[in-house]
């Protein structure tokens, strides 16, 4: 619904996937392609966020190609929006909607969540939830790789395991919680519960 407010149809096309893959340039056929728009929409939407200041663009032979524009005053926001919204957030969300009961919090992390990614990597999902298992998580996955258009590598816990594995100061998980996140399900406080470690 907020989605739906605030943008029209294919301005969700188009921003959903400049901003999944931030760093990639798209050219006019490739957004047609990928976004199932229209010529004239495309280039109407794209003229749009172009002189508003969302998104740049560069000639790159004799293509054109468009990103987002990461020195726009509300980069930031908007990011963050497009994701919760209709971007990665939102469609990892509703893959992993199901298994909400079972879950106690799911970040992605790593390149993607530095927006640091280039095309062909994979979104690294991290869950930690209790009586969820490999074959269900994967039979939710490929309708959203599909919208996303990358592979996604989930790393599953369940509780116990994942505060064993910090108990025992796992560099891996060491590492992850260190670095920047972006929540699917749950949030900074549902993962400082999970990560609550008793003394023994």
């Amino acid at each position: 619904m907020i989605a739906q407010a605030l943008f029209t149809p294919a301005q969700q096309k188009l921003l959903g996937l400049m901003f999944v893959r931030v760093n990639d340039g798209f050219h006019l056929n490739e957004i047609m392609r990928l976004t199932g728009l229209g010529s004239a929409s495309a280039q109407r939407e794209l003229r749009r966020l172009h002189d508003s200041g969302l998104i740049v663009s560069e000639r790159i032979g004799n293509v054109r190609r468009f990103r987002p524009n990461k020195e726009s005053l509300v980069y930031a926001e908007l990011s963050s929006l497009v994701r919760k919204t209709f971007g990665l957030v939102s469609v990892l969300n509703s893959a992993l909607s199901p298994l909400g009961d079972q879950l106690n919090v799911a970040f992605v992390y790593g390149a993607t969540a530095k927006e640091q990614e280039a095309s062909e990597d994979k979104i690294e999902l991290l869950l930690i939830g209790d009586n969820t298992s490999y074959g269900e998580l994967l039979s939710r996955l490929p309708v959203a790789e599909r919208i996303l258009r990358r592979k996604i590598n989930p790393n599953l816990y369940t509780l116990p395991d994942f505060r064993r594995r910090l108990r025992e100061r796992q560099q891996f998980l060491v590492h992850v919680l260190q670095e920047p996140k972006v929540f699917v399900w749950g949030d900074e406080t549902d993962l400082s519960y999970a990560s609550r470690v008793e003394e023994s």
